[in-house]
């Protein structure tokens, strides 16, 4: 039973589309079989919008809370509200793929989420901002961390260089920069990333 649904779309299987159909032994394996839920995958092409379609969360929330705080992998949409209940409740994440965006007013909540995932060892950003404080974060919270792409990404703040070799001599080869914020021109941000490396901490 847990072979067949498996094979099914998680969103599917949290709808209940087939499965309330089927039988009640169905729909508890459904619910309460955390094997299904060690990998979460909900993302969906929608989740290049900006606007979330309605019920995400709750959706999100319920294929974690089936996981019964075993999820070692999620992929999907995510906002800072929801990284936080995921690292509340699935402690040994190793995987994080967010597939919509993060925005600049979720800095301080993203950053305390980091933090409550020391066992991460892949992040993939799929698109919106990283901060560098993040990027702080990671390297202090997360040691088992050895792929990190935000290469969909854009750093609207400058990189020190402390902060780069820190980056690429704990992450190596699995880690991709975020792009550069555009609407500066190349001499100013010349100068810009001169005066960051001297002060950067």
């Amino acid at each position: 039973m847990c072979a067949i649904l498996s094979r099914l779309p998680q969103a599917d299987v949290l709808r209940e589309a087939g499965v309330r159909l089927a039988c009640k032994s169905w729909r508890r394996a459904a619910v309460e079989e955390d094997l299904l839920w060690r990998r979460i995958d909900l993302a969906a092409p929608e989740d290049a919008d900006r606007d979330a379609p309605a019920g995400w969360k709750a959706m999100t929330r319920a294929a974690v809370d089936r996981s019964a705080g075993r999820c070692e992998s999620y992929r999907g949409r995510a906002d800072a509200d929801f990284l936080i209940y995921l690292g509340d409740s699935a402690p040994s994440l190793r995987s994080l793929h967010v597939t919509s965006s993060l925005y600049r007013g979720e800095g301080d909540l993203v950053t305390a989420a980091i933090k409550k995932l020391p066992l991460l060892e892949q992040l993939v950003l799929s698109r919106g901002i990283v901060k560098k404080e993040w990027l702080v974060a990671l390297l202090e919270h997360c040691p088992r961390l050895e792929l990190l792409d935000a290469g969909g990404c854009v750093a609207l703040e400058l990189i020190g260089k402390r902060l780069v070799e820190r980056c690429e001599s704990r992450i190596g080869k699995g880690l991709r920069w975020p792009q550069r914020g555009d609407g500066v021109c190349p001499c100013c941000a010349m100068r810009a990333q001169i005066y960051v490396d001297e002060h950067d901490e």
